[in-house]
């Protein structure tokens, strides 16, 4: 009888699984952004401001549906290494750094690296991230801007990973040649022909600053 109730679980167990397999499920999303002015160079001195705004219904890419994420708090992160050097960076070190979203700060992190962490701000059922960079050191640089969910939402599937890509500058190839300059292998074997993960979807942006 023990045997015959355990075959019955495990039936359940794997039709269950399968038919979330096969249920339509939203597993990534993807949020637009945009380097303003966007250009390959930059001076000392000169503004590069960042936006990032969408509305409440977001679009996800394997459903082709846009979901309702009024609810949702979206967790942006933002990480600028120094590309003439090894390792990672301070970004106060590099530029002076401004949020128009009051919550997205400059973060320090172990062996004196950094990354810029907030939140989206929320309003008028619109989301929006909006900060200023401004050069101060000559050199080349790696942007790269990625984003969180961390709570359910309405149409989610149970037990699906999900993810969100920042599709920086409407697909511009985010001056990616010049990740062959960087001394570090982490960053100059990356290419066009690289999987997206390793830079588009993170919303990657390369530039120089000259004086």
């Amino acid at each position: 009888m023990n045997q015959i109730k355990f075959l019955l679980v495990c039936i359940i167990f794997v039709t269950t699984i399968s038919m979330q397999c096969n249920e339509e499920c939203p597993q990534r999303f993807h949020v637009p952004a945009e380097i303003i002015p966007y250009q390959l160079e930059y001076h000392i001195g000169d503004t590069i401001r960042f936006v990032s705004k969408f509305e409440k219904n977001v679009h996800e890419i394997h459903t082709d549906m846009n979901y309702d994420m009024s609810k949702i708090d979206f967790i942006p992160n933002t990480v600028i290494d120094f590309l003439d050097t090894i390792g990672r960076s301070k970004i106060s070190d590099y530029f002076i750094f401004y949020s128009y979203s009051p919550n997205y700060k400059e973060y320090i992190l172990s062996k004196g690296q950094s990354l810029l962490e907030g939140q989206y701000a929320f309003l008028n059922d619109s989301f929006t991230l909006e900060y200023i960079l401004i050069p101060k050191y000559p050199g080349n640089y790696f942007l790269t801007q990625k984003c969180g969910i961390w709570e359910n939402f309405p149409g989610r599937c149970r037990h699906v990973y999900y993810t969100v890509g920042v599709d920086m500058n409407s697909g511009k190839n985010g001056n990616i040649e010049l990740l062959k300059e960087s001394e570090d292998t982490l960053y100059n074997k990356i290419d066009a022909n690289s999987p997206n993960w390793l830079f588009y979807d993170k919303g990657g942006f390369c530039f120089r600053v000259v004086p």
